[in-house]
């Protein structure tokens, strides 16, 4: 329903940030509150939860965080806030990888994650999950996720804007500079 929102963090709360995109103000549950800094325009990944009693955003830094808390979510179990309060404790990278390595007793270290649940986020999960730490993995920020999404539009083949974004080691472009430099690159 809702892939992300772009605009200003205009402050925190005890859990969550506030986004104000086009004059409104979306209050968006976070992990880590300290990679949305105040006066920052960014896109946030979101993850839009309706219960019978709520409803709220989640958000996200990365596509790959978010793919990682909607894999969870989907664990017979684990709960949206469940989820979200076990992420907050740890990386993208270290949970996948504890995923993947049946490291059941770091899963239950987690927050809300007891020994059933970490078994079944293991089996649920395991084979499922695509490791973010490998070497030619594209781990992309939500800039490079909207230059490569024009790069698509445009014609270009997913391998051809793979190969030609892990050329750009620059992180903090914005999707205009991603989109001009792989242009560029692919050019050539």
């Amino acid at each position: 329903m809702y892939y992300y929102l772009h605009g200003m963090i205009t402050f925190h709360t005890a859990d969550s940030i506030v986004i104000e995109c086009g004059g409104v103000g979306y209050d968006v549950l976070v992990s880590h509150q300290d990679e949305f800094p105040i006066g920052e325009i960014l896109f946030v990944f979101v993850s839009y939860v309706h219960t019978e009693n709520e409803q709220y955003f989640v958000g996200f830094k990365t596509l790959e965080e978010k793919n990682l808390y909607m894999a969870l979510t989907s664990v017979k179990g684990i709960g949206p806030k469940t989820a979200l309060s076990a992420m907050a404790s740890t990386t993208v990278d270290r949970l996948s990888s504890a995923i993947s390595s049946s490291d059941e007793g770091f899963l239950m270290r987690l927050p809300g994650i007891g020994k059933k649940n970490a078994s079944q986020i293991i089996l649920d999960l395991k084979n499922k999950l695509v490791m973010f730490d490998t070497k030619d993995s594209l781990s992309l920020n939500a800039n490079m996720e909207t230059a490569k999404e024009a790069l698509k539009m445009y014609g270009f083949k997913e391998k051809e804007i793979k190969d030609v974004l892990l050329q750009i080691h620059d992180k903090d472009l914005t999707a205009d500079e991603y989109l001009k430099r792989a242009l560029i690159l692919l050019g050539k």
